[in-house]
């Protein structure tokens, strides 16, 4: 089919008039095209480039928290690689044989059938995988997080819903530089000797014991007097029993009532919310709402009348 003219004519004349840009679009083109032509048969084989390290610590905003050095890296890995394999196998003795004595002392109360059930709760029989990174390093403890799911390459997706199980390892070496671990979020615990007093109430703090997340106190109450003591019961207008912590008091997060009756002794754990690796140290438990009373009933309807009536109110701090 013959071209016309006048077409042919206007085309002329476009080029005429726009041959620079004409020749710099070709020339990008054909670049391109060359440059494409190169990648295409070249053959890659370096690896690609993550932010993905086990072994650096997520928490890193401070010079503190160092990463897992490298000469002991594989070392951490191929041991939390063991635990789990043991854990897949209910090998729970041998399990149990990597836990530190603090954790099993401390954690497990020494029970090594508890231990198995929380295995047995976290490997439910189906073979887990899982997966690793190391969160932040404190005194010689390395806390790494811990993903664990199911393993889907074996038994595939189909008319299942990705779920994983989380907690935090605390890794180290024990007196015979052997390495050991802490489960189930525990990171350690801690003898202590604080107590305060009055004519009332004994109060004393004779143990710390660390989860990841947030710090226990086992604290012994005793009344001294022949009156019911109220320290907690959720029916004052404040908040009854708080942690002090830098410039804040944070408060008591088990829902536990604690009341005395007269003479008597009670030993109970108090829980507050603070992160394992915070810089920040507690300064103290403060009861800050003490009630001694002679009638007590815990009804909401006459609590108010009767902590009006109170023999006496007061705060007390143990200080560490």
């Amino acid at each position: 089919m013959a071209i016309n003219p006048d077409f042919r004519l206007k085309v002329r004349h476009f080029i005429r008039d726009h041959y620079k840009p004409v020749l710099i679009v070709l020339a990008v083109f054909l670049v391109l095209a060359m440059i494409n032509r190169f990648l295409m048969g070249r053959d890659y084989t370096g690896k690609p480039i993550t932010t993905f390290n086990p072994n650096v610590p997520i928490l890193d905003s401070t010079s503190s928290v160092a990463s897992v050095p490298k000469e002991v890296s594989n070392e951490f890995e191929n041991f939390i690689d063991k635990y789990v394999g043991y854990c897949n196998n209910r090998n729970y003795v041998a399990a149990w044989n990597m836990v530190s004595e603090d954790c099993k002392k401390n954690f497990y109360g020494n029970n090594y059938d508890l231990f198995v059930k929380y295995v047995q709760q976290k490997f439910d029989g189906n073979t887990k995988r899982y997966a690793i990174q190391n969160y932040s390093n404190v005194d010689g403890q390395y806390i790494y997080n811990v993903k664990i799911f199911n393993d889907f390459l074996a038994t595939g997706l189909t008319n299942q819903t990705y779920t994983y199980q989380e907690e935090k390892f605390s890794i180290s070496y024990d007196k015979d530089k052997n390495l050991v671990c802490s489960v189930g979020n525990y990171m350690g615990s801690n003898k202590l000797n604080y107590m305060a007093s009055n004519d009332y109430l004994r109060v004393e703090v004779t143990n710390e014991i660390d989860k990841y997340s947030f710090i226990m106190y086992q604290v012994n109450f005793i009344n001294r007097t022949n009156h019911i003591i109220v320290i907690q019961d959720g029916l004052t207008d404040s908040w009854e029993i708080g942690m002090a912590i830098g410039n804040e008091v944070r408060p008591n997060v088990d829902d536990v009532q604690i009341v005395l009756q007269p003479g008597e002794s009670k030993e109970l754990i108090l829980s507050f919310d603070k992160f394992y690796d915070s810089v920040a140290e507690p300064d103290g438990i403060v009861f800050n709402a003490v009630r001694v009373m002679d009638n007590y009933t815990g009804n909401v309807e006459t609590a108010e009348a009767e902590i009006e009536n109170a023999i006496d109110k007061f705060s007390m701090t143990i200080a560490f």
